[in-house]
């Protein structure tokens, strides 16, 4: 097989990009029972064109998953040694705000056995999502003045004020808004550093 020219290689990228973006809006649209139809439609491709570069419908929705917690994780502004408070409100509202656009999708992750790859996928983006955990707090310990290590009653607030399970909850039981979910994350975490600091 003859090497790709770059123009080849960019136009395969931005198949593969438009996929994947459409299976990612196809998994929230549909949950995880979303067909490669209703991803070939939604990247506005014919069917033959999805399965040219991804064999399986399961090949598709694990590299969906591991492409929308990248582009999720980069979203998210780094901390760049301003005010860790407004940093932090604007970290909660992004993570809320993207935990709320894919919300059902947890639940399902959750709820039911995986296919193979789709678990290890999923796994892989568990992983990341306690790494970012960690490093929010690490982030907030250190510009609050904190010593030594974070504590763990940090990290562990930090991991439940910021997770999609806790945007749920604030949104579906408490009738609330990501918004909602955002500001009581960062009283509860702003708290926690203070008792924390202060002891």
């Amino acid at each position: 097989m003859a090497e790709l020219t770059a123009v080849q290689r960019q136009r395969r990228q931005v198949t593969i990009d438009a996929l994947l973006d459409a299976a990612e809006r196809g998994m929230i649209e549909h949950g995880l029972g979303v067909s490669m139809d209703d991803i070939a439609t939604l990247a506005q491709v014919a069917r033959r064109t999805v399965f040219r570069y991804f064999a399986t419908r399961e090949d598709l929705l694990s590299a969906a998953v591991d492409a929308s917690c990248a582009k999720h994780l980069r979203s998210v502004p780094e901390y760049t040694g301003d005010d860790w408070h407004t940093w932090l409100a604007d970290v909660a509202l992004v993570r809320h705000q993207a935990n709320l656009q894919a919300g059902h999708l947890h639940r399902e992750f959750t709820a039911r056995p995986l296919p193979a790859r789709l678990a290890q996928a999923y796994a892989r983006y568990q992983e990341e999502l306690h790494r970012f955990f960690r490093s929010v707090a690490d982030s907030v310990w250190r510009a609050a003045g904190g010593d030594g290590s974070t504590p763990q009653p940090l990290q562990q607030t930090v991991a439940a004020h910021l997770s999609p399970m806790f945007t749920q909850a604030v949104v579906v039981d408490a009738g609330g808004t990501a918004e909602l979910a955002a500001d009581m994350a960062v009283e509860a975490v702003t708290a926690t550093v203070r008792r924390l600091v202060g002891q």
